[in-house]
């Protein structure tokens, strides 16, 4: 059915047509349009949506190269012209999942849709207050990540995956310009993902595992003279997963042992977690004279997240929770967190410098209710922390040589009082270098936690972390080598332990990376890899893989002058290490306690053949996943995303965009 589907698809893309284009592209300073000429004489217009515009030849001109699209930090750093094309390749297609297009540097619960964690530590990147909920960011639109389109056309991108082990994600977006100098757009997607393991109905939504739904609305606008602009955005995400807390190995005689995919689940099918964002974003400024802007970014967000367990007994008996207060029936969390977050300040160009001095107020507050309010005597507990105030003072500096690839920036932001960022970076044609210098407070949920198994109250002191990172791009017609290091002096580390409650290291944590990324074209071969060894000194506290290595290697080419293909394999590897358990109750990953002793992650190599596919405008890819499982017994029957979560077995999956201009 599958193939069948496939085989339809590709001779309906057969109807669409005109050339593919991958680029960035400059504009003259202060001109919004897309550069490239939509063809004809003037009479045919330039920017509206309406009906495609057709040459001499009845073509249909409109296309990949008549679409750009911008972020707001081009414009916030006075890149006003930079302009970033529809993007048709095939390079990384097949790579649709966050674990993916990470290049496994993220670990998730074994499945999409699910809770993800960094394997290599990042040190913040912003200061102030935050709640600390981030298991589900990798899923979430981030406002730095939002494309603002200008068209010269209607442009529609469909998107559609079957992916592994019935988990499916359709993808729907839509822009159109409306004049030359506002356009408006939406984005929406729903993401699924199935339950390898466990006791469930064969009804579909049984066996739903993860559930993702996405949503954003964006618009930009500017002024006949430039001097004006804003940008808008409402992105949205809605997420449940059906948590399972890890698979039971079957360790009787004759079982599967460790890798038992067919297992029962550590924790009741009543057990779920639910969060629900929404946020509102703005950013906007104002050309008074020429090189000085006054401008304005605010951004509103509001965040429920809500965990349950109705049938608690079976994850007590099974070591998930080891603590209870209240009720031993039932568990229910819910948390409601809002922030206003808001930047005002001047910025534009002088003597050759880009700059940007602002002030940034921040409003949050935290409610937390733990068992279900009730008149009936029953325990419950409710906390609010009130309205918080901070106030932030920010200073960016930039200056860009001739070819804009060059440039130096310096930056600095401090809550007064409290927190603590500087930074710089200087980037040229033979190296990369920079330094940072950050202190920040802990989270919301490390300073205060009551519910029906986990309870703490704590003042920790304020993390700091000093980083220095260079590398070196050795450059030739065919080769791009670029050997890396990446330093971080660690002080004051907070971090969950082995109960999966917050404490703080009172020493200092050193952290050496040193790794290379490199791509290599040799005629129609492709080769691309990446690779690092840490070293640790505080391995008890700090987790991570002494060895990583994941790539890819492709072999293209055309077929019948129409179907362009690319065949490759990927491979990803960890060394063996004790990595971060989950709990599902506060969605963090914290020391492993023992209880996935035997389910550790172990060392970890996955390969996946796939091909990606492209005739015309339409791209495809097909996918066979976890190619090396229990191969001629010479690797395991499965492996450890996570600790007591496996990993997708052996899968097909296959993907489809369909990009449309008109």
């Amino acid at each position: 059915m599958k193939l069948k589907l496939v085989l339809i698809v590709v001779l309906m893309a057969l109807l669409a047509s005109n050339q593919w284009a991958m680029a960035q592209i400059n504009l003259p300073a202060g001109l919004p349009m897309p550069g490239g000429s939509a063809g004809g004489g003037g009479s045919q217009g330039g920017g509206g949506g309406g009906a495609a515009l057709l040459d001499d030849s009845t073509k249909n001109i409109y296309g990949p190269k008549t679409t750009v699209h911008f972020f707001e930090k081009d414009i916030l750093n006075n890149r006003d012209s930079v302009r970033y094309r529809v993007d048709t390749s095939l390079t990384n297609f097949q790579r649709w999942t966050p674990i993916d297009k990470s290049w496994g540097t993220l670990m998730d619960l074994g499945n999409v849709a699910t809770a993800s964690n960094p394997i290599f530590f990042q040190p913040r990147s912003d200061i102030g207050k935050q709640l600390g909920m981030r298991a589900y960011d990798a899923y979430a639109i981030k406002p730095d990540e939002v494309y603002y389109y200008n068209t010269k056309s209607q442009h529609t991108d469909l998107t559609f995956v079957s992916g592994a082990k019935k988990t499916s994600m359709g993808r729907f977006g839509y822009t159109q310009n409306f004049g030359p100098r506002l356009n408006i757009g939406i984005k929406a997607q729903r993401l699924t993902s199935n339950k390898q393991y466990g006791t469930y109905s064969s009804v579909n939504s049984e066996a739903l595992l993860g559930q993702n739904w996405t949503f954003l609305a964006q618009g930009s606008y500017f002024s006949k003279n430039t001097k004006y602009l804003i940008l808008a955005h409402y992105r949205h995400l809605n997420q449940k997963v059906r948590e399972q807390g890890g698979v039971i190995p079957d360790t009787s005689e004759g079982g599967d042992g460790i890798y038992t995919y067919d297992g029962d689940a550590r924790i009741s099918d009543d057990a779920n977690s639910w969060e629900r964002r929404h946020g509102f974003h703005i950013y906007q400024q104002y050309r008074l004279v020429n090189g000085f802007q006054i401008f304005q970014q605010a951004d509103y967000q509001s965040t429920i997240n809500r965990y349950t367990d109705l049938a608690l007994t079976k994850g007590i008996s099974n070591g998930i929770y080891r603590n209870v207060y209240a009720d031993s029936t039932y568990t229910r969390q819910d948390l409601f967190h809002k922030l206003f977050d808001n930047k005002f300040g001047i910025k534009g160009v002088f003597s050759g410098f880009n700059y940007r001095a602002y002030v940034r107020q921040r409003l949050y507050g935290l409610k937390t209710d733990s068992q279900v309010t009730n008149t009936e005597g029953s325990p419950y507990t409710r906390y609010r922390t009130g309205l918080k105030f901070e106030n932030m003072l920010g200073l960016w500096l930039g200056y860009y040589f001739k070819d804009s690839t060059q440039y130096l920036t310096a930056e600095g932001e401090h809550l007064i009082g409290k927190d603590l960022k500087l930074k710089g970076e200087i980037t040229t044609k033979w190296a990369k270098a920079g330094y940072q210098t950050i202190l920040w407070s802990p989270d919301m949920l490390m300073d205060f936690y009551s519910s029906n198994n986990l309870s703490w109250k704590n003042d920790f002191k304020m993390e700091w972390v000093n980083t220095i990172y260079g590398s070196i791009p050795i450059k030739t017609e065919r080769v791009h080598f670029e050997p890396e290091m990446q330093y971080h002096l660690i002080r004051q580390h907070m971090y969950y332990d082995q109960e999966a409650a917050p404490q703080q290291y009172g020493g200092t944590i050193n952290l050496f990376r040193i790794g290379a990324t490199a791509d290599i074209q040799l005629n129609r071969w492709n080769l691309s890899a990446r690779t690092y060894y840490t070293l640790n000194d505080t391995k008890s506290i700090i987790r991570n893989p002494d060895f990583y290595a994941s790539g890819q290697v492709t072999f293209d080419f055309v077929y019948y002058q129409a179907l362009y293909v690319q065949l490759g394999l990927s491979a990803n590897y960890r060394s063996s290490y004790s990595a971060y358990a989950y709990m599902p109750l506060t969605q963090q990953f914290h020391l492993p306690n023992g209880l996935y002793s035997e389910q550790q992650t172990r060392e970890y190599f996955v390969t996946d053949a796939f091909a990606n596919l492209r005739i015309k405008r339409v791209r495809l890819f097909l996918k066979y996943s976890y190619l090396n499982m229990d191969l001629w017994g010479l690797f395991p029957a499965g492996s450890y995303q996570s600790p007591g979560y496996l990993d997708i077995p052996r899968s097909f999956s296959f993907g489809i965009v369909w990009p449309m201009f008109d």
